[in-house]
């Protein structure tokens, strides 16, 4: 079930109807399929690399799904699912930030969490035929709307130039990078104020 508002929008010169609902880690963990074929599906060229594989996705999504402040945005075209993006709400033992190497100019407590601090996304994709519509500017009101936490924290692989010009051009901060696990690619780290 929707626990946030529900969007049918249409895209100008485009009649797609597009749906856009919030849901609970409740309702992700009812049934996790769906999410894992479309990850699945998404990154077929790269499950090879440990990023996508280790941990599997789907243990990732029931981790997130089980934490306080979990969210999901899914998005329909014309019924069917075409993107997704979900996180929580970072604890204060979190270690999202392990290995943070900080750019120059970042605040020295920017890798320290107290409670409420900050909203974590942790992944973003869009399927194939709806890549390049907006979609991901038009998810993460949605997404973000209504938060507590001060701020989002978000991931980009370093090769993903692409979604790092999404980000920045929606005007996240980038401050440095990490891995997030072992033996995965580094990642440019983004914040983005909530709440100002």
């Amino acid at each position: 079930m929707p626990t946030a508002p529900t969007s049918a929008a249409t895209r100008p010169q485009d009649t797609t109807a597009w749906r856009i609902d919030n849901l609970t880690g409740t309702d992700v963990l009812s049934d996790l399929d769906p999410w894992v074929e479309i990850y699945e599906e998404v990154y077929a060229h790269a499950l090879h690399l440990p990023d996508h594989n280790d941990p599997p996705f789907r243990e990732r999504l029931a981790f997130s799904a089980a934490r306080p402040g979990f969210r999901l945005t899914s998005c329909h075209a014309d019924g069917e699912p075409a993107a997704f993006v979900y996180g929580y709400t970072l604890p204060t033992t979190t270690g999202w930030w392990d290995g943070f190497t900080p750019a120059p100019d970042v605040e020295d407590d920017l890798a320290h969490e107290w409670p409420g601090r900050t909203f974590g996304v942790c992944e973003a994709l869009i399927r194939t035929p709806y890549r390049r519509s907006g979609l991901a500017e038009r998810m993460a009101p949605f997404l973000l709307s209504g938060r507590d936490e001060e701020r989002a924290a978000g991931l980009v692989a370093e090769t993903n130039t692409h979604a790092l010009e999404i980000f920045l051009r929606n005007g996240w901060r980038q401050v440095g990078d990490l891995a997030p696990h072992a033996g995965w690619r580094r990642h440019h780290c983004l914040v983005l104020p909530l709440n100002v």
